[in-house]
């Protein structure tokens, strides 16, 4: 149990870490324009401490069954308020992992339509004017002829 308690702690540090880089990351797709530099290094960032989480986590389980001990902790004050704490910081991430995930889909709609509009543009073969300065369209309508 006395393993607990560090491991824990760590855990919900690393979680308030991932926190404020998913603010950030937030932050920056909330913008018009995206910095990909930015938003790369806070990926890289995120990645690191997903993976942080992920093995204080498997310590945890690990101290969980030589202890003889299962989350939440009831039993054990200390561990179950610490718990607590690491159970709401797993909740406001994921909050703002699909807030993310939602402005993510947002600019990939955006890109997906500015593609579309760009391939129109480029493959469109009605031009008024052919290479050589030419007309290419003959005039449509009516000719009429008036005489007075």
């Amino acid at each position: 149990m006395e393993k607990l308690f560090p491991i824990l702690t760590q855990m919900k540090t690393s979680l308030d870490e991932l926190e404020a880089i998913m603010i950030e990351e937030v932050n920056q797709l909330n913008r018009t324009q995206i910095n990909p530099v930015s938003l790369q290094i806070l990926t890289d960032n995120k990645s690191q401490l997903l993976s942080t989480i992920q093995y204080y986590d498997e310590l945890r389980r690990q101290q969980e069954q030589q202890s003889a001990l299962e989350a939440p902790y009831h039993q054990h004050s200390k561990l179950f308020a610490c718990w607590q704490l690491v159970s709401e910081r797993v909740r406001i991430t994921k909050s703002l992992n699909l807030q993310v995930e939602h402005l993510l889909q947002g600019h990939m709609k955006k890109n997906q339509q500015m593609q579309k509009v760009v391939e129109k543009v480029g493959h469109n073969t009605s031009t008024l004017y052919g290479p050589a300065g030419e007309s290419n369209n003959l005039p449509s309508g009516r000719k009429y002829n008036i005489s007075i």
